[in-house]
């Protein structure tokens, strides 16, 4: 049976997606355009005419996404509020496909514009979180944001996360707000 004829936006959504669906799945390197071409439906010369490689899908993606996710995040990240974890778990929870996008591989411009992502969010959030105490005690932040890092990862990203977001959630603050009073109460500081 002949597939059907779609508009050109139509057709570069839908290799978008199925492209999404693979890398996600197998990791950016593990790809290639003849296996969108099978999920699609359609032939590599037919990919190639929306798209001139793997990684020009991947970057239509990643644009898609993070404008996507932009505001939601925004919103809630405001200078000197407790950051709203349950909030933030929510948004990230529905723009989980942009986070796995962001860690399946891909070029080292690619990798760039993934940290330059990541460290925008953590950095955003740990400046809504640290007030002056960030300011005075710059060894903070890597280790608020490496903590940060590693439960948005265990809670959001993992298949099975290790625990409930919105559980873990409900602790985040008091428990980062503890180690960040603990590091600049110690009088050796």
């Amino acid at each position: 049976m002949p597939r059907l004829r779609l508009p050109a936006d139509q057709r570069r959504t839908e290799i978008m997606a199925a492209a999404g669906d693979l890398f996600i799945r197998y990791g950016f390197e593990g790809v290639s355009s003849g296996m969108i071409a099978e999920e699609v439906g359609t032939s590599r010369p037919n990919i190639y005419s929306y798209f001139h490689n793997t990684e020009a899908i991947l970057e239509a993606l990643l644009d898609e996404k993070l404008a996507a996710i932009k505001p939601d995040l925004e919103a809630l990240v405001v200078p000197g509020e407790p950051m709203d974890f349950k909030a933030l778990f929510t948004v990230l929870g529905q723009h989980r496909d942009l986070l796995l996008l962001l860690s399946c591989g891909g070029s080292a411009e690619l990798r760039e514009r993934r940290e330059a992502f990541d460290d925008a969010m953590i950095g955003g959030m740990a400046q809504a979180l640290g007030s002056q105490r960030l300011a005075d005690f710059p060894t903070l932040l890597p280790l608020v944001s490496g903590l940060l890092r590693g439960v948005i990862y265990e809670t959001v990203v993992r298949e099975r996360p290790s625990a409930p977001p919105q559980e873990i959630a409900e602790h985040l603050n008091a428990f980062i707000r503890g180690g960040v009073q603990a590091v600049t109460s110690r009088k050796d500081n």
